[in-house]
C-alpha cells in the first residue's frame, strides 16, 4: 500500500525540515509573547510557583548557600523547607547576571523570566523533530513540529514568565525520546539516561518514566542483540549520573539522607545496582543470546528492586504526601487538582488527557501494522511508550503534557496520511474540506472539541484571585514595615517576591507545620482561630476578596475565620488597617492588648 512506506516516501530535505521548524518556532515565539505582553510590566505571573522559582532565585544571587534552597522568610524562624532543584535556577541566574549590568535588575529579570522557557520550547522542538525522524521521516517530523507549537497542554508550560520546572520535565521527556530512538544503542542509552538523571534531580515524577525507559530498554535488548548496547549503557549512565548529580546539586550529604518526595537515598542506590549488576552481569555472563541477555536484565533489575526494598523505608508506600496529615491533605493536596487521578477530573478533562493520546496511540499502531522490520519495530516502541506515559497521566493529571507530547508522531503519521488521500480525491469539494478536516486530529483540535461537547457549565471566574496576586495590589503591604503576615498560601509566593515582609505558609508541602496551621485557622471558628494565630508570630492578617482559596475555607466551615474575612468582617481581636481594593490587613491582637 502506499502509506506502507511513508518515512521513505519524497520528503524535504533535512537541512530544509529542520530549518522550517526553527522558523516554526520563532514564530510560535513571537505570538506567545504578543499573547502575554500585557503581563510583563507588573511581572505577572500566573502561577504562584513561578513567583516563589523566581524568589529563589533572587535568594541565591544574594548569597544564599547553593545547597540550601529552603525559604528562610516563611514560617519565620525554623524556614520552609522545599525540595526544588538548583538545574531549574541556573539559566533564570545566569540571564540575570549576564543582563544586569547592561540593564539593570528589574529589565534583567524581566527578559529572563521571558526568554528560558522560550529557549527550553526550542530544545524540545529540536527533540521532537530529531525522535520523529526515525520514526516517520522527516515530513512527518515536520508536522510534529507543528503539532507541538499548537499543543496547548504542551505550550502552557512553556510561556512566557513560566519559569518553574514544568517546561523541564517536558524537554527531558522529549530527550530521552530522542535517545529511545537514536540509530546507534549505545549512544541512544546514554542519551535517554542523562535525560532521565537529570529529570530525577528536578522532580520525582520522573521516577515511572525512569522505569518506563529501562523496561524498553531492557526489552529491545532481550529481543535484539544489536540493541544490548543500549541497555547496558542506559543502566550504567543512569546509575552514575543520578549519583553523581546528586552529590554535586545537593552535596554528598543527600547520598545518605531519606526524601520521599526528591531523588535521595531511597531512589539513588538502587540505581546504583542497576548500574553494577548490568555492567557485571553483561560481562561475566554475555550477551550472545536471548537466555544469556535476559537472565542480565533480570538481574540488573532485580537488584535494583531489593536494593529499593532495604532503602525505601517511608517511601515504600508510594504516596510522597503521606506526611502532610489529615488537614493539609483534605483541604489543600486533595484540592490540587493537577495531581489527582483521571478519576477524581471532570468529563470534560477526563476526555482531554485521554482523546490526544489515544489518538497518537491508534496512529502508531497503524503505522506498525502496515510497516515491516525495523519500522514496525520503531512505530511498536512508540506504541509502547504512549501507553506507559498514558498510564502515568491517568494517575497524576498534570502528566497529561508528556503522553501528549509521545502521542505527536502517532497523530502526525494519521494526518499526513488522511491529509494525502484528500488530496488525491476526484471532487474539490472533497480535496478542500476534508483536508481542513485534519485540525480536528491536531492536540488542540480534539481537546477543544470534546471540551465543547463535555463542558455544561462556565469556566469559574477567577480573575480577582489573581488580582490578589497582582503587584499593584500588594504593593500597599510594602508601606507596612516589615513584618510576619498570617496570608492564604496561594499569596505567600508573590507576598515574598514582592514585599519585604515574611509569611507563615505557602502552597509546597514540606512546611507541613506552617501549612497546617494556616489551614486550620482559616477553617476555625472565629476564637479557635485566635489562639493558632496568634500562636504563630505573625503580626498581620491578610484576606483578599473573593480568592478562590478562602471560599474553599468558608464551604468546609460557613462560620470559621475565611468566611468572615471574605465578608470583610473580622472578630474583635482583628484591627482592621484602612485601605481599598479588594486586599484587606488586620492587626493581629495579643491577649490582654
Amino acid at each position: 500500500m502506499r502509506f506502507a512506506n511513508m518515512a521513505s516516501s519524497p520528503a524535504p530535505d533535512l537541512r530544509r525540515a529542520a530549518l522550517w521548524a526553527g522558523l516554526a518556532w520563532l514564530t510560535c515565539c513571537v505570538v506567545l509573547i504578543w499573547l502575554a505582553h500585557g503581563r510583563f510590566s507588573a511581572l505577572a505571573f500566573r502561577d504562584p510557583d513561578d513567583a516563589m522559582r523566581l524568589g529563589q532565585v533572587r535568594d541565591w544571587l544574594a548569597g544564599q548557600f547553593f545547597f540550601d534552597v529552603s525559604q528562610h522568610r516563611v514560617n519565620p524562624p525554623h524556614g520552609g523547607p522545599m525540595h526544588w532543584s538548583r538545574i531549574v535556577d541556573m539559566p533564570v541566574a545566569g540571564l540575570i547576571l549576564l543582563l544586569r549590568p547592561l540593564l539593570g535588575a528589574a529589565s534583567a529579570e524581566l527578559i529572563a523570566c521571558i526568554a528560558v522557557p522560550l529557549l527550553l520550547l526550542g530544545g524540545l522542538v529540536a527533540a521532537a523533530f530529531i525522535a520523529a525522524r526515525p520514526i516517520a521521516g522527516s515530513a512527518v517530523a515536520l508536522v510534529v513540529v507543528i503539532l507541538l507549537l499548537t499543543s496547548p497542554s504542551i505550550l502552557v508550560q512553556f510561556a512566557p514568565l513560566r519559569i518553574d520546572h514544568h517546561g523541564w520535565q517536558i524537554l527531558l521527556a522529549g530527550v530521552a525520546l530522542m535517545g529511545a530512538f537514536d540509530g546507534r544503542p549505545a549512544r541512544g542509552g546514554v542519551i535517554a539516561a542523562l535525560a532521565l538523571a537529570t529529570w530525577l534531580q528536578i522532580s520525582s515524577e520522573a521516577l515511572p518514566y525512569t522505569a518506563l525507559f529501562a523496561g524498553l530498554f531492557a526489552l529491545r535488548h532481550w529481543i535484539d542483540r544489536a540493541q544490548a548496547p543500549g541497555f547496558i549503557a542506559f543502566a550504567v549512565t543512569l546509575g552514575l549520573a543520578a549519583a553523581t548529580l546528586l552529590a554535586l546539586l545537593r552535596g554528598p550529604g543527600a547520598l545518605l539522607a531519606t526524601q520521599c518526595d526528591a531523588l535521595s537515598y531511597a531512589y539513588v542506590w538502587p540505581l546504583l545496582a542497576l548500574a553494577v549488576i548490568a555492567a557485571l552481569a553483561g560481562r561475566l555472563i554475555g550477551l550472545d543470546t536471548a537466555r544469556r541477555r535476559l537472565i542480565v536484565a533480570a538481574l540488573a533489575g532485580g537488584a535494583a528492586v531489593a536494593t529499593f526494598l532495604m532503602t525505601g523505608g517511608p517511601c515504600l508506600s508510594g504516596d510522597p504526601f503521606a506526611a502532610l496529615g489529615p488537614v493539609a491533605y483534605r483541604l489543600w493536596y486533595l484540592k490540587v487538582m493537577e495531581g489527582r487521578p483521571i478519576w477524581a477530573q471532570d468529563l470534560a478533562m477526563r476526555g482531554a488527557i485521554l482523546l490526544p493520546a489515544m489518538t497518537g496511540l491508534a496512529g502508531a499502531l497503524l503505522a506498525a501494522w502496515h510497516a515491516s522490520g525495523a519500522a514496525r519495530a520503531r512505530w511498536a516502541t512508540l506504541a509502547l511508550l504512549i501507553v506507559g506515559a498514558t498510564l502515568v497521566a491517568m494517575l497524576v493529571m498534570r502528566a497529561l503534557s508528556v503522553a501528549h507530547l509521545f502521542a505527536l508522531p502517532g497523530i502526525a503519521w494519521l494526518i499526513v496520511l488522511l491529509f494525502r488521500r484528500a488530496q488525491a480525491a476526484p471532487s474539490a469539494i472533497i480535496r478542500v474540506l476534508g483536508s481542513a478536516a485534519l485540525v480536528l486530529l491536531s492536540p488542540a483540535g480534539l481537546s477543544a472539541a470534546w471540551i465543547a461537547l463535555a463542558s455544561h457549565h462556565p469556566a469559574e471566574d477567577k480573575s480577582a484571585a489573581a488580582d490578589c496576586r497582582a503587584q499593584s495590589i500588594l504593593a500597599r503591604l510594602d508601606r507596612l514595615p516589615p513584618a510576619t503576615l498570617f496570608a492564604p498560601i496561594d499569596m505567600g509566593p508573590d507576598i515574598l517576591l514582592r514585599t519585604r515582609h515574611s509569611v507563615i505558609a505557602t502552597a509546597h508541602h514540606r512546611n507541613v507545620a506552617g501549612l497546617t496551621e494556616v489551614i486550620r485557622a482559616f477553617v476555625a471558628d472565629p476564637q479557635q482561630a485566635r489562639s493558632i494565630v496568634a500562636g504563630s508570630g505573625a503580626t498581620y492578617l491578610v484576606g483578599c476578596d473573593s480568592l478562590t482559596e478562602l471560599r474553599s475555607y468558608a464551604r468546609e466551615n460557613p462560620e470559621g475565620l475565611a468566611a468572615m474575612v471574605r465578608q470583610g468582617r473580622a472578630p474583635d481581636w482583628l484591627e482592621s488597617l484602612p485601605g481599598k481594593g479588594p486586599l484587606r490587613v488586620w492587626r493581629i491582637r495579643r491577649a490582654g492588648s
